[in-house]
């Protein structure tokens, strides 16, 4: 790597397959194939921003696990830590884009897939070490029993190294449920520092439906973190940490929603580590504005749009 390694994250990249947009799965002659994985996308979002990122994951050594690692690397991530094996599989997804009022569907074919017999022994905890942040997400300890002992562990370690530890919920409903999610993340979120939400998922936690600002002093009392952030879709974002913090929405014209969040998160952790809490919140919701704007999950944006965003200029065509 020629710059400083600045975030690492750990977590599971599947290849994703879908029809022609607006198309049914079960009709469909061809599927065009992607990447999805939060954390990925998140690493992805800050190196298009300029923060050296590295991605830790474990992958079948098959043309499909290679498929994943390739593509990830072909965006300047750092994959050299990735795991390899024979044993296991490469997880799947399938995605049915629906028009309103017909929903967005997934069905995940991931079971038993490389990833859920990730042991924290396997990890390279000196590379871990170099960075300032690391960051996961509530998918990954839904996978298995091991990845719930790798996440906690990765939280403890990181905190141990001096590392700032980033989370994301990110409750996925057909991966666990939000008794089990709750019992798992309470045992986690107290080790984190910054602690990312929707507050859909914030309500899930707290077993209550408060308003955003009181939802974020609860949720920041309730586990420690430095700083709570909770998304508010069209209403922009809240933060709280020494005091409130808010965040705008940009008007955007929707192609793929998939992996808005991963692009607020990746905005968010520049905007913090560049600068402070609130132009984590500006740069979250440029990113996240911009990615609607991507048709596939991977946040292919350029710092120039981010920064033509946050200044307010208007121009279609540039030319």
């Amino acid at each position: 790597m020629d710059k400083r390694l600045e975030v690492v994250t750990i977590g599971e990249t599947m290849l994703m397959f879908a029809p022609p947009p607006f198309h049914r799965i079960e009709y469909a002659d061809n599927f065009m194939a992607m990447i999805g994985g939060a954390e990925a996308n998140v690493a992805i979002g800050l190196q298009r921003l300029g923060i050296q990122s590295g991605w830790i994951s474990k992958l079948v050594d098959n043309p499909l696990g290679r498929k994943i690692l390739n593509t990830i690397r072909g965006y300047g991530v750092d994959v050299s830590r990735v795991v390899l094996t024979r044993k296991g599989r490469v997880g799947l997804f399938f995605v049915e884009f629906g028009a309103e009022p017909r929903l967005l569907k997934t069905i995940y074919d991931r079971e038993g897939s490389a990833m859920t017999t990730l042991e924290p022994a396997e990890i390279d905890w000196e590379y871990v070490g170099q960075a300032k942040v690391l960051h996961q997400t509530g998918i990954t300890p839904a996978l298995s029993a091991c990845c719930r002992n790798l996440t906690l562990k990765a939280a403890e370690k990181a905190r141990e190294m001096g590392l700032k530890n980033s989370f994301d919920i990110n409750y996925r409903s057909l991966l666990w449920t939000p008794d089990e999610a709750r019992h798992t993340l309470n045992a986690i979120l107290p080790n984190v520092d910054i602690l990312i939400s929707t507050l859909k998922d914030a309500h899930l936690m707290l077993e209550d439906e408060l308003a955003p600002e009181a939802a974020a002093v609860k949720m920041r009392k309730e586990y420690g973190c430095e700083v709570v952030v909770i998304t508010l879709g069209p209403e922009g974002s809240i933060a709280r940490s020494d005091r409130t913090y808010r965040g705008k929405a940009y008007h955007s014209t929707e192609v793929n929603r998939l992996g808005a969040g991963d692009a607020f998160a990746a905005g968010f952790l520049y905007g913090y580590l560049k600068k402070n809490v609130q132009a984590g919140l500006e740069y979250g919701g440029a990113m996240a504005a911009l990615k609607f704007t991507v048709p596939v999950n991977v946040p292919i944006i350029e710092k120039e749009d981010v920064r033509n965003l946050l200044k307010g200029v208007k121009e279609r065509v540039n030319r």
